[in-house]
């Protein structure tokens, strides 16, 4: 089960649809998983764009983040696309250097992939805009 980056327990279907409900406003909706609500939100102008494929959902290896992507099988190999790369591509800014190789979320919500939200890192950088998990309060003494 996927952990939440502010706890340490284990998210549950009701957080993640919480994150995914920030943007409930926006209409802008790639959705992911339409029976446990999860989408991912796109600007104006990338949403006609984006809705030409499914995309699904693919956890980060911490089982914390989850991303939306598609797969394409290209020459006999399975392609994965990230959204949010995507879009930055179609921004038309290219990666500073070659060390900028990921796509960095500002506000650390990573299915808000609104233009505005999104810009290139090396992986140093994309881990200090990283939401860092919350310290855990300390345990009271418990008396035996």
């Amino acid at each position: 089960m996927p952990v939440s980056p502010t706890t340490s327990s284990p998210r549950t279907v009701a957080e993640i649809r919480a994150e995914a409900n920030a943007w409930r406003e926006c209409p802008n909706r790639i959705w992911l998983d339409v029976a446990n609500d999860i989408y991912a939100v796109v600007s104006d102008e990338d949403h006609a764009w984006a809705m030409k494929w499914r995309w699904q959902i693919t956890w980060d290896r911490h089982k914390r983040k989850a991303y939306a992507t598609r797969s394409t099988k290209t020459g006999g190999r399975n392609i994965k696309y990230y959204l949010h790369k995507e879009i930055l591509k179609r921004k038309d800014i290219l990666p500073p250097c070659e060390k900028h190789t990921m796509g960095d979320h500002a506000d650390g919500h990573s299915l808000n992939c609104q233009r505005d939200n999104l810009s290139w890192a090396t992986p140093s950088m994309n881990r200090r805009t990283a939401r860092k998990p919350t310290p855990k309060k300390p345990v009271e003494d418990i008396p035996f």
